[in-house]
């Protein structure tokens, strides 16, 4: 079995993973529920602070994965979904910092104002964000289906992650 990931990466990992499928639960499960239901402004209110809080730690763990040399170069498959993730994820957090339409209280400790006022920008941006989403959460998907996968057929790859 190839070594463990380094405490950092592990950490970020679930860290990442936390964030990712809370976003992505919390944020299509809200569409279900009518504009102005207190569960869905809390969400939109919560989800831009935690992602922007989320950002930098996303950064450091990119950053740890480019400058690791892990063995996963050779496994092509799992090596592009993994850009893929990373790259989806980045794109999601991007879109979502700028199609941010109104300020944006952190935790009441400082405001993040919105960086882009143009509506037909905001709606592209809006749309753009929604298609990443959607394809960050199929890769998640795929990703989790194949750890599944690799555990039932022997391969403990997640062992280098606990």
């Amino acid at each position: 079995m190839p070594p463990r990931y380094s405490p950092s990466r592990r950490a970020l990992h679930w860290l990442s993973a936390l964030m990712i499928l809370w976003a992505t639960f919390s944020g299509f499960g809200v569409l279900a529920l009518p504009p102005d239901a207190p569960l869905r402004l809390w969400v939109e209110q919560f989800n831009p602070q935690a992602t922007s809080v989320f950002i930098p730690l996303f950064a450091w763990r990119c950053l740890l994965r480019w400058r690791a040399t892990d063995g996963h170069d050779g496994q092509r498959l799992a090596h592009n979904v993994h850009l893929a993730l990373y790259g989806l994820t980045a794109v999601v957090l991007v879109t979502g910092v700028l199609m941010m339409a109104h300020p944006v209280s952190m935790f009441g400790v400082f405001t993040l104002p919105e960086l882009v006022y143009d509506g037909a920008w905001l709606a592209r941006l809006h749309q753009w964000h929604h298609v990443a989403c959607m394809l960050l959460a199929l890769l998640v998907t795929l990703h989790l289906l194949a750890v599944a996968w690799h555990h039932l057929n022997g391969r403990r790859i997640l062992a280098r992650m606990l």
